[in-house]
């Protein structure tokens, strides 16, 4: 069963190096529900720069930015899954102002909750604007959570 979330953001705004991105707002929702006997697809957003995976599993990430650099040079971005830097990409900007298209994709797997001593869900996932980037003055963003079995 093919489940997904959808986050959206048409106006990132101002972020300065080491900084989380906002992510933006559920726009999308794709899944089952009670009625048809199957788990929800529990994905939660708790403030802008934060996806809670709340169910085990394997879920895809796919984040897409067309990102505006406040200066000639790199643009990283970092996806941290719990805390820890997983993947990292960049993409290079000439000049103040230009916009960079950047992609990430990811698996992330959640291992269920095993006994009261393992705790495995929620997952949290985050996007930041790696330390060593130049900052950003604005954009778009767009970040789609594939469950997949």
């Amino acid at each position: 069963m093919y489940r997904v979330i959808q986050l959206t953001n048409p106006s990132v705004g101002a972020v300065t190096a080491g900084s989380f991105l906002p992510l933006g707002n559920i726009t999308r929702r794709y899944g089952c529900n009670e009625n048809e006997r199957c788990s929800v697809f529990e994905v939660s957003t708790t403030g802008s720069n934060t996806i809670t995976i709340n169910e085990s599993g394997y879920y895809h990430l796919t984040y897409t930015g067309s990102l505006v650099a406040g200066a000639a040079g790199d643009i990283v971005l970092d996806l941290l899954v719990n805390g820890i830097e997983v993947l990292t990409v960049s993409q290079t900007a000439t000049a103040v102002g230009d916009v960079e298209n950047i992609t990430l994709n990811y698996v992330v797997r959640v291992l269920p909750n095993c006994s009261a001593c393992v705790n495995n869900t929620p997952a949290i996932v985050q996007i930041r604007l790696d330390e060593t980037s130049v900052a950003l003055t604005g954009g778009t963003s767009n970040i789609v959570v594939e469950k997949f079995r």
